[in-house]
């Protein structure tokens, strides 16, 4: 018997889909989105770590809430580089992270920087316009403290609810065993850096 705070989501099909994941509309609310994982749990460590023994494949959305809150803590202007984290709830499908909904122009769900920069490859003007946004962002990213142990162009949108800015719908937080980004500036500088360099590299020039 299903519980009656539980959402039913046999009726809805994704918006998006991927290996992990399914993201559905809620259906309560307009301006959020229902994440469902959809993977099995994997074993990565003999002796599993204590994350990973309490919170199985849900352990990054662990991580992503504990950054997102220690950013709300610092009311540091650059959260509005994040999707609004808004909780957790049961579905039919299993649990699900309840995130804030992005758009594009069109109001679909916002178009990625990967799509962006598929797009621009062959203009060379508009691929270093988006180069710079994404500078922009790890600037921002920088300024705010706010940790991104899995960036990728994937998880990076423009969002008509950011007046057209660049956020970071995924990957927050540390993951690793040994935070050294979270009491080392040093190493959360550096660790910024070598993403900024990395995929600075990935966008195409004339």
């Amino acid at each position: 018997m299903q519980h009656i705070d539980m959402i039913d989501l046999s009726d809805f099909q994704p918006l998006r889909a991927s290996r992990n994941y399914r993201i559905f509309q809620h259906p309560l609310i307009d301006c959020a989105l229902l994440k469902v994982r959809v993977d099995e749990p994997v074993r990565h460590h003999a002796i599993p770590r204590l994350a990973e023994r309490r919170y199985g494949n849900l352990r990054q959305w662990n991580r992503e809430a504990n950054e997102y809150l220690a950013a709300l803590s610092r009311n540091c202007p650059e959260i509005e580089r994040l999707a609004r984290f808004m909780g957790f709830c049961a579905t039919s499908l299993g649990p699900a992270l309840v995130v804030e909904k992005l758009t594009g122009p069109d109001g679909e769900l916002a178009p990625t920087l990967e799509s962006e920069r598929a797009a621009a490859r062959n203009d060379p003007e508009k691929s270093r316009q988006l180069r710079d946004e994404f500078l922009e962002l790890m600037d921002d990213l920088e300024r705010g403290r706010i940790i991104v142990g899995d960036l990728s162009f994937e998880n990076i949108v423009r969002a008509e609810e950011r007046n057209g800015k660049l956020v970071v719908i995924d990957g927050v937080g540390e993951r690793v065993l040994i935070p050294l980004t979270l009491i080392s500036d040093w190493a959360f500088r550096q660790s910024i850096q070598r993403r900024r360099a990395r995929m600075s590299a990935g966008f195409a020039s004339g």
